[in-house]
């Protein structure tokens, strides 16, 4: 009898770890690529996509840079509809591995959605991030206060936000920023500042 308990507790383990484990991968791969979090687009306010709204985005950022360059303190009013037709110009530029993004903006944070091409899944995976920027500094930082992925839990989603983060960082590396922007967010609309 003290033989068979031991044996039953290895068989359980080993069932545990031959079928448990990787049934639990599944679970989690399907939810991951079958739900979604939601878009960051709220009802009602529709987000327009176009190479003219990317063009205006550069055009006023080229010139808050020329104001400040010239010693003038300098502010740009950018809506939901500039920024994310910039991000996209610039994520089709870069080959990134993102799909049908949105930036929305909000009082006090920013929000993205959109698709993200995980490695090693069948399937592009829904993202929504909420969270800041910091335009200090010689490259702009995002810091991200939640996020969520597919339909997959709240706890498992901390290994997409290493994904993501680690995507934004590389990227970011790219952007120099030529002065020390102020950033506040409102309803569909983000104020950009700088001081020469």
């Amino acid at each position: 009898m003290i033989f068979i308990r031991p044996l039953r507790l290895l068989a359980l383990f080993l069932l545990l770890v031959v079928i448990g484990v990787p049934l639990a991968a599944v679970v989690l791969l399907i939810l991951a690529v079958t739900g979604s979090p939601g878009s960051c687009v709220p009802d009602g306010r529709a987000i327009a996509i176009s190479p003219e709204l990317a063009t205006s985005f550069q055009t006023k950022w080229d010139q808050l840079d020329a104001t400040l360059d010239a010693g003038q303190v300098s502010t740009i009013v950018l809506d939901d509809s500039e920024v994310t037709s910039r991000a996209r110009l610039w994520i089709d530029e870069h080959d990134l591995p993102a799909s049908d993004v949105y930036i929305c903006f909000e009082e006090q944070r920013g929000s993205a959605s959109g698709k993200i091409d995980v490695p090693f899944f069948p399937g592009d995976v829904d993202v929504l991030i909420h969270g800041t920027l910091d335009l200090t500094g010689d490259h702009p930082t995002i810091e991200i206060d939640d996020i969520e992925a597919g339909g997959l839990p709240g706890p498992v989603t901390d290994l997409m936000e290493g994904f993501v983060t680690g995507i934004v960082d590389d990227e970011s590396k790219d952007l120099a920023l030529d002065h020390d922007y102020g950033i506040a967010f409102g309803d569909g609309q983000a104020t950009i500042s700088g001081q020469p």
